[in-house]
């Protein structure tokens, strides 16, 4: 089975626009700064009925590097066994992480 391989245009909301965060106890949403985040700002403040209600930018909430760099990661790690998954990586310029030599166990004596 050959399927297609998907690579996000943006590790730091995988392309949904949004990412979501706990603080507290209560789960948030926090607009992405990508294109598809266009669609979630929102500041209730300029609304014509005022609300005091927003979605923030993520780069106010938490470091957008750190979020795309663990995105990555997973996504890598997801897909890394893919057929064709190193192509279409080149294919975007996506550098191709290397691979992990195993450590070697230590055996007793």
């Amino acid at each position: 089975m050959n399927e297609k391989i998907k690579v996000p245009k943006c590790f730091i909301c995988l392309d949904r626009g949004f990412i979501l965060y706990r603080k507290y106890e209560g789960e948030y949403v926090a607009h992405c700064s990508c294109k598809a985040g266009q669609q979630y700002i929102y500041d209730g403040s300029q609304s014509s009925k005022k609300s005091p209600y927003y979605i923030p930018a993520i780069d106010s909430i938490m470091d957008p590097k750190e979020v795309a760099t663990e995105n990555f990661h997973a996504w890598w790690e997801a897909n890394k066994d893919k057929e064709g998954i190193e192509k279409a990586m080149r294919d975007r310029g996506i550098p191709i992480p290397k691979k992990q030599p195993r450590p070697i166990s230590k055996s007793k004596n």
